[in-house]
């Protein structure tokens, strides 16, 4: 099963194509923006292997179980991963780790867990404002849209 309106980005990855910009999953219901955004609910069991490589922002609120989502497509190793909470404006980078009890054992075998890094004051408030980031050729930050 995959999430709904995720088709089109399948679609265009079967043609060696990708979306520009930020994907988000929406578990919060309907999002307006211009951004491709996939929908999905919680605790449904999706295929994310699309999100490899891409960058991809999950919607969350406090009423919403995300956790088993945002892991499932943290496995699939997209580019980059976080989460919005809607509801009270904060996001957080996601980066999918192993437990303690992981490193014994061979990598096939690892669980993993979530670790977050909150944004700061400022990311959050250019996130609402929509405002949008490229890198140098350093690799360096710097916002397109002032």
């Amino acid at each position: 099963m995959i999430a709904r309106n995720a088709q089109p980005v399948i679609d265009a990855r079967l043609r060696g194509l990708k979306p520009d910009g930020l994907v988000l999953v929406s578990m919060v219901g309907q999002i307006a923006v211009e951004n491709t955004v996939a929908h999905a609910a919680a605790n449904a069991d999706y295929d994310w292997r699309w999100g490899y490589g891409l960058e991809i922002c999950v919607y969350v609120d406090d009423q919403i179980d995300w956790v088993q989502t945002v892991k499932a497509i943290a496995k699939q190793r997209p580019a980059y991963l976080a989460i919005w909470n809607r509801t009270h404006q904060w996001g957080a980078d996601v980066h999918l780790i192993p437990t303690v009890d992981d490193v014994s054992k061979p990598v096939r075998q690892w669980g993993y867990e979530l670790d977050f890094s909150p944004w700061h004051a400022f990311q959050n408030n250019d996130f609402v404002a929509g405002r949008t980031y490229q890198r140098d050729e350093k690799g360096i930050p710097y916002a397109v849209d002032p």
